[in-house]
């Protein structure tokens, strides 16, 4: 768009096109960060955000990009702080995956200009309700720094609701899925390594692409889980023990890759998805993986305690799930052989009953 076009009622406004050719509104003044801000001229958010940095205080010439008191500030105190280092490398991955969004567009709005109006109107724009959730989860923890930091006296997350739906998350990979794999990646493939590593010590991608011989230890896998940060020895399955037998002696990691040791995470992902492609079962994932050793722990009668010394569970819930299913599974069975034995007897005893039985008379 041309130079010198302003909006009105909005001083140091102006409409631009970015390389997407979508117009946006951005905020320019000497001693004042530049703003893009949000939604249309007149809206809330966009009022809200126009308030928010006309009113904060101005820049001195030459400062930081990172103005004190707006959304990159934020970033930077918690990205250098002792919580920020407590979390698990999961969940900062995630975190700062929404924080990074946020600074984009709205990196140098003062944090007085995030109001829960549009906190909600920035979430609606996502796709997907888990994603959605996950948008607010993160910003509800850096909102909780923000305050015990005295950045903001508020939480603008305060009060919102998570999004209820239905979902059964990752497909558990089926037994006849397992043996479609098995069948497609012999052992000595890698595919069928990553396969039994995830199936028989029952972990998480994120700890299983990062095994090596470093873990082995006696005749099990020592895992520290990146997610809960608990300490496991898993016993080495047979199968497993056959797949590690074709690792070659020099090799320190079992799952390398050609550019480096490890695989990234979503690197790891999109490699074992085109395997299960190819297998021709294209619903199952890394995770399912977890999710099928933990039916089979609950299907051979395993206890909670017993369920959870594999899967690192800190609480019984996460595997209730399982051992339920196991036993309506069970009961729906017995009661149906109920039906086929004892039933079908009872119905024919009485069926003799009636054949056998006087006529009554008919009342004329």
């Amino acid at each position: 768009m041309g130079r010198g076009l302003k909006v009105i009622g909005f001083s140091n406004v102006s409409p631009m096109k970015d390389r997407h050719g979508k117009i946006r509104y951005r905020f320019r003044k000497k001693g004042f960060p530049t703003v893009y801000l949000p939604g249309l001229p007149g809206s809330p958010e966009f009022a809200a955000a126009y308030a928010a940095v006309t009113t904060g205080a101005p820049v001195e010439p030459g400062a930081s990009r990172t103005a004190a008191g707006s959304m990159n500030a934020l970033a930077v105190a918690a990205y250098a702080s002792a919580e920020w280092k407590a979390l698990s490398p999961s969940t900062r991955s995630n975190y700062k995956g929404v924080m990074e969004r946020l600074r984009k567009d709205y990196g140098a709005l003062p944090l007085a200009g995030l109001n829960q109006a549009f906190v909600l109107k920035l979430r609606d724009r996502i796709e997907g309700k888990a994603a959605q959730n996950n948008f607010i989860k993160a910003l509800r923890w850096f909102m909780a720094f923000a305050i015990s930091r005295k950045l903001r006296a508020d939480d603008p997350t305060a009060g919102i609701k998570k999004i209820k739906y239905q979902t059964e998350g990752y497909h558990t990979w089926t037994e006849d899925e397992v043996q479609r794999f098995e069948s497609c990646f012999p052992i000595g493939t890698k595919q069928r390594l990553a396969m039994d590593l995830l199936l028989y010590t029952g972990q998480r991608s994120a700890d299983v692409r990062m095994m090596g011989r470093q873990h082995i230890s006696g005749d099990g896998i020592r895992v520290k889980q990146s997610k809960t940060g608990a300490e496991l020895t898993i016993p080495i399955h047979p199968n497993l023990a056959a797949s590690l037998a074709t690792v070659p002696a020099a090799q320190m990691m079992f799952l390398p890759t050609i550019q480096g040791p490890t695989y990234s995470p979503t690197g790891f992902y999109n490699w074992l998805k085109r395997a299960c492609r190819k297998a021709g079962v294209p619903e199952c994932s890394p995770h399912g993986l977890r999710k099928c050793i933990l039916t089979r722990l609950a299907d051979a009668g395993c206890s909670e305690s017993q369920m959870m010394a594999i899967s690192g569970h800190k609480n019984s819930k996460e595997v209730e799930t399982y051992i339920r299913a196991r036993d309506q599974r069970r009961l729906a069975a017995a009661a149906l052989a109920t039906i086929e034995t004892n039933g079908e007897q009872k119905m024919a005893n009485r069926a003799n009953r009636l054949a056998n039985s006087p006529s009554k008379a008919r009342k004329g």
